[in-house]
């Protein structure tokens, strides 16, 4: 059940990307988006925590995560830094495309993704499914009603 020092690494990815976020999301000047549908959002809400959650602490009593191989673990380490610098560069856009918006909802659901892939965290996966799916279709939603700023 245990992480180890994996929880330390995970921690840092989830700091980092509630700070790209924010600050993004701050300069920026985009409304946070809401689907018109209050279980999409509630879905959206549920998956995003429990992948910040699962991410950093086992919470799963008996089951145990670990890397499959030592490559998987080299991937880990390469593969959601990388992640976090895609994150911040889609929010430097200043030209903000419905693509820049799509790639803001599934790059974060890509990195937890990988995470519970790469961990064997099955829990993990399915939040990070719930998120990506729900996440996306809010952006979809709102883009489809013209409702994002676009500087």
């Amino acid at each position: 059940m245990r992480f180890g020092w994996i929880n330390a690494v995970n921690a840092v990815f989830v700091v980092l990307l509630i700070l790209i976020s924010v600050i993004g999301q701050k300069k920026s000047g985009l409304p946070p988006m809401q689907s018109k549908h209050t279980l999409l959002n509630v879905f959206e809400q549920i998956g995003r925590y429990a992948c910040l959650a699962l991410l950093v602490l086992p919470l799963l009593p008996g089951w145990k995560f670990g890397f499959p191989s030592s490559t998987a673990m080299v991937v880990w380490l390469i593969l959601p830094p990388l992640l976090l610098v895609c994150y911040a560069i889609l929010w430097t856009q200043t030209k903000r495309g419905s693509w820049v918006l799509y790639g803001l909802a599934i790059v974060p659901a890509v990195l937890f993704l990988c995470c519970g892939l790469l961990l064997r965290h099955w829990a993990l996966v399915a939040a990070a499914l719930l998120f990506g799916v729900s996440h996306t279709l809010i952006v979809h939603e709102t883009t489809e009603r013209g409702e994002t700023i676009c500087p």
